[in-house]
């Protein structure tokens, strides 16, 4: 449980506390109403069917798919935070617990994808036009709907020379070519009568001037058309390009457009990728960079390295993890778990799962701020988080596995229906309040509730349905508050509601 803990708080850390800034506050908001509403509706049907204790967070946590809200009832549980109730002991409510989140788990990963896939019809969601409007409202100068840049996800651009010899743009700056918007490549390099040539919206290409061409090959074809043959050029071909992945941390950079960056016009720089909270976002030259993003950018190496400078950090393909780092913030977050205030003679605390949490958030933060410090490479974090979940559950099972068939027998059809209303009042209160109370848009709206619900399975059905990416800026907004408030929400229920 230790590291399954650790590394959710480590993940959710350089995007967690930036949910609390104003451009987050609709975000919050979905959080807050899924977990109030799930929290609810789970108390409603702890009420109505009598369960035992410790059913309702096992229902809790198996209705929403969240096995840090598991792990945090577990804790808990363990630590004395919840009090037994006379008569029962803690192997029979952990028992409880276990078979609560196993019945309501099919569910709430299953039936949530099938009603997320008839959710559009019923609300009269048109998830893929609503993509392309919200697109268009991010990228005012659009001329694409599906694509701006002329970027995706298809590899790395190359880099071609070409003279020009196209009577028709003699004279012409880029800017009235409008030569990005027209080809979706960049100019690396400008040679005007034999000499090299500084590159900027008001530079004008002449008969006979020479330039390399940084671009897709879908991207060549255009930059052929208006621009002219493409020529064997020794002196370009021997051009050094490269591509790094830059994690933006300048504050300079942060919360500009990819526009304003001047990854484009200002470096002849392209961007394949960006990636916020492990989720690829949709590339426009519109959209707002954030601090902890990872781009991956691909330019002529001198001009690459001064972007680096200008956005932040190079992330080097290192696969060392931090190790000192990784087993203070642990043992760091035992100690914050273990530490109790009495309050009217109640002893309170955030037990152990809470005190992981709070100290993988702090370190994946700094992190964050200082990328040098804290590294944990991403397959290492995947291994940590699956082994670690994978012994919990293992722990968890084998400890209660012998009153499991029995608690199905007796209680099975109640905490299924429990766990259906539990998956699905909150998404569709979710809908109601993100639509009509925040005027969502309704493809950010649905892959935020999917944040909110923490699911990346239905975001995948929400993208497909859109033929976009995205829904997933909606649900990285959501995911991170979301993974803390419902393991805090998964120990509360504990606590107060056993």
């Amino acid at each position: 449980m230790f590291f399954f803990i650790y590394s959710v708080g480590y993940q959710a850390g350089p995007h967690f506390f930036q949910a609390f800034k104003q451009d987050g506050v609709r975000y919050i908001q979905i959080g807050l109403i899924i977990a109030f509403a799930a929290f609810a509706t789970t108390l409603l049907g702890r009420s109505l069917f009598q369960l035992e204790p410790g059913y309702a967070a096992g229902v809790l946590a198996g209705a929403l798919t969240s096995t840090p809200t598991l792990a945090a009832a577990q804790d808990a549980l363990s630590s004395g935070l919840a009090t037994i109730p006379i008569g029962q002991s803690a192997s029979a409510v952990e028992a409880n617990l276990t078979v609560a989140y196993a019945v309501t788990y099919i569910f709430g990963l299953v039936g949530l994808i099938l009603f997320l896939q008839i959710a559009p019809k019923i609300f009269g969601f048109d998830l893929h036009n609503e993509s392309i409007a919200y697109a268009k409202e991010m990228a005012t100068e659009s001329i694409d709907d599906d694509d701006e840049m002329g970027l995706g996800h298809r590899g790395f651009p190359n880099g071609r020379s070409y003279e020009v010899s196209n009577p028709k743009i003699f004279g012409k700056s880029l800017l009235e070519l409008k030569f990005l918007q027209t080809t979706g490549a960049v100019i690396a390099r400008l040679e005007q009568e034999s000499k090299e040539a500084t590159i900027g919206p008001e530079t004008v290409l002449n008969e006979g001037d020479r330039i390399m061409v940084l671009g897709y090959s879908e991207n060549h074809l255009s930059v052929a058309s208006l621009i002219g043959n493409e020529i064997d050029y020794k002196e370009f071909e021997q051009t050094p390009f490269e591509t790094h992945r830059i994690v933006v941390t300048n504050e300079e950079a942060i919360d500009m457009t990819l526009r304003d960056t001047g990854v484009t016009n200002q470096f002849a720089c392209i961007t394949h990728s960006v990636i916020r909270g492990g989720v690829n976002l949709p590339i426009s030259l519109e959209m707002i960079i954030k601090r902890g993003d990872h781009l991956t950018i691909s330019g002529f190496s001198s001009n690459l390295n001064k972007l680096v400078n200008h956005l932040g950090h190079h992330e080097k393909p290192i696969h060392e993890t931090d190790l000192v780092t990784f087993s203070m913030g642990i043992l760091v977050g035992l100690f914050i778990g273990y530490v109790t205030v009495k309050l009217g003679g109640i002893p309170l605390g955030i037990g152990s799962a809470g005190g992981l949490l709070v100290a993988g958030l702090v370190v994946g933060w700094l992190r964050m701020r200082n990328p040098l410090f804290g590294r944990v490479p991403a397959a290492a974090r995947f291994i940590l988080m699956e082994l670690g979940l994978l012994f919990f559950l293992t722990g968890v099972g084998l400890r209660a596995g012998s009153g499991l068939v029995e608690g199905i027998r007796s209680a099975g059809v109640p905490l299924f229906c429990t766990g259906v209303i539990v998956t699905l009042v909150p998404v569709i209160i979710g809908v109601l309040y993100g639509r009509f109370v925040l005027k969502m848009n309704p493809a950010i709206l649905l892959g935020a509730i999917c944040g909110g619900l923490t699911s990346t399975p239905a975001l995948d059905v929400i993208n497909k349905q859109a033929k976009s990416d995205i829904p997933a800026m909606g649900y990285v907004g959501v995911y991170a508050f979301s993974n803390i408030i419902l393991a805090i929400a998964g120990q509360l229920i504990m606590i107060f509601f056993i």
